[in-house]
Parts: C-alpha cells; sequence; structure tokens
C-alpha cells in the first residue's frame, strides 16, 4: 500500500479507537492495573546495536543540536509546533498536572466541511480596526483554508479551492507570520494574508504541486524551514495510478520550486503522464516531512513501492530519504532488510515520518532518528549514516529495533519530550494503545530505547504541553501524566463541560492556555483553564 489506501487505513484505525473514556474510580483502578502489567516488560525486544561505520557527520560551527526551536511564544505555526516535528510546546504554563481539574469546554464552532487534520494557531494578530486576535487556522476535506477567532470560535473568512476529491492537509504559517499557506484541490499550495484572508496571486502563485489532481493528492501536513515550504504527495484510496510520492520545496521569497520524485527520482520536475512508468510509493505520513534542526536537511519516507536503490535504480519505494534542504542532493537513505515483504504485506513504512531525537550526550550515535511503519515495529536509526554504509543505497541500517504499543502499525507522528530531569522520551500512539519510551545510552556509548509504560488506548498524534500529555480518540481528548501515563483528565468527564466528536486524523493542539481539536463532525472545540 501507499498513499492510496490512506483512508482505509486511517478508518481501521479510527474504528479501532472508538472505545469512549469511562470517569471514576473504575477508570483509576484498570490504569493503575494496566501500570502494573506494563512494568513487567517492554513491547518488544530491543536488537544488539550494531557497530557504527562509515563516514563521521558533525555539525558546522553555525549548526545547534537540541530540542527543536517552536515559533513565537505564543504561536502553534505548524503541524506539532515546529519543523523537526516535536510536538511539544515548552512554553505552556497555564495548562499543566495542578490545573487540569479545571480544563473544561469553552466553544464549539462549525466549520463549513470537516477539517480531518490538526490546525495551527498565531497569537495576538493586528487587524485593520486595530483589535488583537489569536487566529486558528484549519484546512477542510475541500481544500478550503478557514480563519477562526481562537477566544471565541468566531469565523473571520474561508477561502475556497476547486477540484475533485479530498485533501487532508493542515496548512503552515511563514516564519514572519505576515502568510498562512494552504494546500488547494487544485493542486497547488496556495499563499493567504493571515489576517485578511488575501490571496497572493502572479510571481508564481499558487505554486503546482500535482498535475495528477483526480489520483494524486496532498495527504499530509505542510512544513516551513530553511526559507521553503515543504509539500509531499500521495495517492487516494484504491490506489488508482498515475501518482508517484514527490517532496516539493516552494521557496518563500519567490515561489520558485524544486522537486524530489522518490520514483523516476533522476527525473528533478513534476512528472507529467506516461513520463514514469513506476507508480505508489507515497509519502503520506501526517507529519509529511521532518526538518532536522541541526543540518536543515529534509526527511521524508515513502509507502509500498518498487525500490532499486540498491541496484542503483532510482526508486525508493519503502524507504527513509534524506534530503538536502532544497531537495537537489540525496544525502543518505534507510532501507529494511525486510522491503520486499513490506511492499507485498502492504507494511508500508511510510506511515509514520521520523522523530527526530535531541543530541544524546555520551552516545556514540549521538543524533538519532525513531522510524516506525505498519508493521508494528519501531527502528532507531543513525542520522549521521541512516543506511550504516556511509551513503544512499543500502539495505538495513537500523541501530536497534523495539515493538511498537500492541505491536500495531502506527499512523500518528510521536511526541520527542526531554523531562525536566534531562531524560529523552518518546510518545508512541497507534490504534492498539499509548505508550511512553525512554532513551538508554550504556556504559560503552550504545543508545537504545526502552519502554516505560503502555496503556492499551489507541489514538491519533499525541502533543506534550505544561508538562502534560495529550492525545485524542474516538470521542474524547485525554490527558496523561508523561513519566507514568496515569490519566488525569478526560473531555468526556462531567466538568469538561462536553467532548469532540468522532476521530480520524484530527490530533490536539495545546498552546496559550487552550487545548484546540477539531472532529468528524465538522467542529472545532475549544477548551481552556
Amino acid at each position: 500500500m501507499s498513499g492510496g489506501r490512506i483512508q482505509a487505513s486511517g478508518m481501521m484505525a479510527r474504528a479501532a479507537t472508538r472505545t469512549r473514556f469511562v470517569a471514576g474510580a473504575a477508570l483509576a483502578l484498570l490504569v493503575a492495573l494496566l501500570m502494573a502489567l506494563a512494568a513487567c516488560g517492554p513491547g518488544g525486544p530491543s536488537e544488539t546495536v550494531r557497530q557504527r561505520t562509515g563516514p563521521v557527520w558533525t555539525p558546522t560551527a553555525t549548526q545547534t543540536a537540541g530540542t527543536p526551536v517552536p515559533g513565537r511564544e505564543g504561536d502553534w505555526p505548524t503541524f506539532d509546533d515546529d519543523a523537526a516535528r516535536s510536538g511539544v510546546n515548552p512554553n505552556e504554563t497555564t495548562i499543566a498536572l495542578g490545573t487540569l481539574g479545571r480544563l473544561h469546554r469553552l466553544w464549539t464552532a462549525t466549520l463549513p466541511k470537516t477539517a480531518d487534520s490538526t490546525p495551527i494557531l498565531l497569537h495576538d494578530l493586528t487587524f485593520a480596526d486595530g483589535s488583537h486576535h489569536d487566529v486558528l487556522y484549519l484546512t477542510t476535506l475541500d481544500g478550503s483554508l478557514v480563519a477562526l477567532d481562537a477566544t471565541h470560535g468566531t469565523r473571520l473568512w474561508v477561502k475556497r479551492t476547486t477540484g475533485v476529491k479530498i485533501t487532508n492537509s493542515s496548512p503552515v504559517a511563514d516564519p514572519a507570520r505576515t502568510y498562512v499557506y494552504g494546500y488547494g484541490l487544485d493542486g497547488r499550495l496556495h499563499k493567504y494574508n493571515a489576517v485578511t484572508g488575501d490571496e497572493v496571486s502572479g510571481g508564481g502563485w499558487p505554486v503546482l504541486i500535482t498535475r495528477f489532481t483526480a489520483t494524486e493528492k496532498e495527504s499530509s501536513a505542510l512544513n516551513a524551514a530553511n526559507g521553503y515550504v515543504y509539500v509531499t504527495t500521495s495517492g487516494y484510496i484504491g490506489d488508482a495510478p498515475p501518482y508517484q510520492g514527490h517532496v516539493v520545496a516552494v521557496r518563500l521569497a519567490d515561489g520558485t520550486s524544486t522537486v524530489f520524485n522518490s520514483l523516476c527520482a533522476d527525473k528533478t520536475h513534476l512528472l507529467a503522464q506516461g513520463e514514469c512508468p513506476d507508480n505508489q510509493s507515497g509519502i503520506w505520513a501526517r507529519a509529511g516531512v521532518t526538518v532536522d534542526p541541526v543540518t536543515g536537511n529534509v526527511f521524508a519516507v515513502t509507502g509500498n513501492g518498487p525500490f532499486t536503490g540498491n541496484q542503483g535504480g532510482h526508486n525508493w519505494g519503502d524507504t527513509v530519504l534524506e534530503l538536502s534542504a532544497d531537495l537537489t542532493r540525496l544525502v543518505d537513505t534507510y532501507t529494511p532488510a525486510t522491503y520486499q515483504a513490506l511492499d507485498q504485506g502492504d507494511q508500508d513504512l511510510g506511515s509514520m515520518a521520523p522523530a527526530l531525537l535531541p543530541k544524546i550526550p555520551n552516545s556514540r550515535t549521538p543524533y538519532l532518528a525513531a522510524q516506525a511503519g505498519k508493521d508494528g515495529m519501531l527502528r532507531l536509526l543513525d542520522r549521521q549514516n541512516l543506511s550504516g554504509q556511509g551513503g544512499p543505497g543500502h539495505v538495513g541500517g537500523a541501530l536497534s529495533t523495539i515493538g511498537t504499543p500492541g505491536g500495531c502499525g502506527v499512523l500518528t507522528q510521536p511526541a520527542v519530550w526531554t523531562d525536566p530531569a534531562g531524560a529523552v522520551w518518546l510518545f508512541v500512539t497507534d490504534s492498539c494503545g499509548t505508550a511512553g519510551y525512554q532513551v538508554s545510552t550504556a556504559a560503552d556509548g550504545s543508545t537504545t530505547l526502552h519502554q516505560v509504560w503502555s496503556i492499551p488506548q489507541g489514538a491519533t498524534s499525541p502533543v506534550v504541553a505544561g508538562g502534560v500529555l495529550f492525545a485524542a480518540t474516538g470521542g474524547a481528548v485525554f490527558a496523561l501524566d508523561p513519566a507514568t501515563g496515569r490519566q488525569h483528565w478526560t473531555s468526556t468527564q462531567h466538568s469538561a463541560g462536553g467532548s469532540v466528536g468522532d476521530i480520524h486524523w484530527e490530533s490536539p493542539i495545546v498552546v496559550g492556555g487552550r487545548l484546540y481539536c477539531s472532529d468528524q463532525n465538522g467542529h472545532v472545540t475549544a477548551y481552556g483553564v
């Protein structure tokens, strides 16, 4: 499977997560029991760490390591808050473990169409009349960009595009907070004034992303870094050709673009009808691409499709791709040795984008990424040497593997959090459960992941804010202690004042003392203390 079957896979995940939370003492007892069971062992065996070979990679003097830096305080400018997709808001102080008991619904707004995606937010924008607004932006299934007043939920403006079928995209704001970018059903990236909604046209805008709008779509969240907006493509349910997963980098300054095609990669432009004989290899993970905060390199992962990179070919199905910021150079790759079985068994490696970990002290592989697919395995990769052999085209190279929560496929983006004591955590959700993994480094410098806790509650992409782990499932948003997995709040409890509807790809954001989440009922709901 590639991007085309994303809908079917998402629906299975949604069906598996429709269990409603039950408040009260019964739930507390259940969670306590689950924690005891989780303490018995991790979710899967850890492999022996391979010895690192190949060239040594080091940051330049102008590059810094560590936790990705989000946008301006009070903003949530992109999916998961930053270009590395950490899913962490380090500036949240109003919502915390001690205030969750007072978290309640503030408003619910109805959208013109369901936003099967995640919102972004810009804080304290100044409007023409001198008023100031926090503004929430969502992309709806019909390719419209909707702007809401985040304080009251009132609609400020909506911009529609025309075309066939749907998109599950999330918008992105530019670093200057002047424009917001959204994908349209016309197969183009559109640029809108963040305050007025006026579209910029001319000078290359709107920018063409795909020539096959009937068979190729933007499934993922947009990303912005390095002076570019990054857009990815995949297929629709049914995998009808033609489609080939590709990444487009659109320069913010002038709307010019560069393209990396994961199939027929020797062609560096948008493919036309019949130009590439191969199909699939969609790039459909919720995060789209993740951007390395150390190097600026771009990571994308493909789904099922032909792979010939180990034979000198130009097809990169079921592969992690590390690309230069402008997409003109393939820096390195990781392709699991099981790539043929993944392709044949509809077990896309690309159901999750790489989760980029902060620099790990005392590790001989200090810059790591975690990668899971639909096969229920979480792989730890060396960002300095993905393939383990010093360059693209090799097969294998994972440092170690461990099972995902419940052994299910991961169709979400993990959150990466450094706790107050300095420990690095990875929070993974799938259709079977939610789990907290911690990074451990042995005396010999080898680094692995181990599962600390797990609960059998599936969810969409989690986030961390105010030292609390938040995620959404069918009919509920819930909050956990990230160190233990203990539940402290759910939107289904009476004091919350009302819950959300069914959930598919939607996931929450937590910023400025508020939690926002869209749902399949075409609503957006805000909670605050």
